[in-house]
């Protein structure tokens, strides 16, 4: 029944030539060579810097309102964000139509005409499954200052390969 929730979006002629769903489960990505011994690094801090006012003094409210969002924070990188990733995979939709592509998530719906994607790009794993973007996600500045812009694709679909030459023939109109 969730996957006819991409049915329910067509316009009248529109033909849909692919539905799908992302893979489900916790998956790691590229940016987790680098995340995971940041957030090592960051929550190994943290019991350091509690355990020492643990140790010689005894325990102060102050210090659980003080350090609260660090320790947040630090779960959140060590383990929040596969949990949240995964969730948020586990609700998206993909269609691929003979006008556009679908991408239907929870609470927002992202229709891409054709002619309004940039570029694709694809990362495929040799099981198949991928993820084919239409906009990756880019990050600009530096230091303390940069940002991130999320990306919009199918993320970890099965059978990746197939679907991306599906969306380039619609892209040259074959």
């Amino acid at each position: 029944m969730e996957e006819s929730r991409v049915r329910g979006l067509l316009q009248p002629g529109e033909r849909l030539l692919w539905e799908g769903a992302p893979e489900q489960g916790i998956r790691l990505q590229r940016s987790d060579w680098y995340t995971i011994p940041f957030s090592l690094v960051w929550c190994g801090i943290l019991v350091v810097a509690l355990g020492r006012p643990m140790r010689v003094m005894a325990w102060n409210p102050f210090y659980s309102v003080m350090y609260l969002p660090f320790v947040l924070a630090g779960l959140y990188l060590l383990i929040g964000r596969f949990f949240l990733r995964a969730w948020r995979l586990a609700g998206m939709r993909y269609g691929v139509t003979d006008k556009r592509v679908i991408i239907a998530g929870r609470r927002e719906t992202v229709f891409l005409m054709y002619g309004q994607i940039p570029m694709l790009h694809k990362e495929f794993r040799r099981s198949g499954v991928g993820t084919i973007w239409f906009h990756r996600p880019t990050y600009y500045g530096s230091g303390e200052h940069r940002r991130s812009v999320p990306g919009v694709g199918f993320e970890e679909i099965n059978d990746a390969e197939r679907v991306c030459q599906l969306i380039e023939r619609q892209m040259l109109g074959r």
